[in-house]
C-alpha cells in the first residue's frame, strides 16, 4: 500500500511538472510617461495716469456733469508700483489727492494686462471708500475675462462728495481679484 501511495505521489508530481512546463507565463509591459507644464496667471497694471497730475485746471462735478474749473487748487497723482511679490509687474496703484474740496472729481486711467499664458477672469471687485469719497471703477466687471496677452482700458472716477469735512484725511482702496478663466 505504501508503494502504491508513493507511486501515486510520484505520478502526481510528474504530472504537475509537465503541466508547469507546458503552461508558460508570457508578459509584456506598456508604459505611459507624461510631462505637464502648467500655465501662468499674471495680471498687471500699465499706463497709470491721472487727469489732474500737476498743473491742469481742476475737474469738478457741476449738476451731475464733469466740468473743468479755471483754477488749479487740488492735485491728484497716481503711481503704479511693484507689489509684494516683487516680480517687476505693477500690481498696485497709489492715488494721492492733495488740497481736495467738495465736488473735486479727478480720474485715474490705466490698463490691466494679462501677461500670463491662460485667460484671467475677474472674481471680485471691492471698495473701501468712505461716504465722503465716491469711487467708481469702469472698464472692467466681475466675470469679465481677459485673454492671454490682451489688456483692457479702465477708469477710476473719484468724487469728493458734499459730505467731505474740511481739513480731513480720507483713505480708500479698490481691490480687483482675478482667477483662472474656468473658476
Amino acid at each position: 500500500m505504501k508503494s502504491r501511495v508513493a507511486g501515486l505521489f510520484a505520478v502526481v508530481l510528474i504530472a504537475l511538472a509537465v503541466l508547469g512546463f507546458s503552461y508558460a507565463w508570457w508578459t509584456e509591459t506598456l508604459t505611459i510617461d507624461g510631462t505637464i507644464t502648467t500655465g501662468e496667471l499674471d495680471v498687471e497694471f500699465l499706463d497709470v495716469a491721472s487727469n489732474d497730475a500737476d498743473t491742469a485746471n481742476d475737474p469738478i462735478m457741476v449738476d451731475g456733469q464733469r466740468q473743468w474749473t479755471t483754477v488749479h487748487v487740488a492735485t491728484c497723482t497716481a503711481v503704479g508700483e511693484d507689489g509684494p511679490d516683487e516680480d517687476g509687474d505693477l500690481s498696485k496703484i497709489t492715488v494721492t489727492i492733495t488740497n481736495a474740496y467738495p465736488c473735486y472729481y479727478p480720474q485715474v486711467t490705466f490698463k490691466i494686462k494679462n501677461g500670463g499664458t491662460i485667460p484671467a477672469k475677474v472674481a471680485s471687485i471691492t471698495s473701501t471708500a468712505p461716504p465722503a469719497v465716491s469711487v467708481v471703477l469702469s472698464g472692467i466687471s466681475v466675470g469679465q475675462e481677459i485673454a492671454a496677452g490682451a489688456s483692457v482700458d479702465c477708469t477710476l472716477d473719484i468724487h469728493i462728495t458734499e459730505g467731505a469735512d474740511e481739513g480731513s484725511s480720507y483713505t480708500f482702496s479698490v481691490t480687483i481679484e482675478f482667477g483662472q478663466f474656468n473658476a
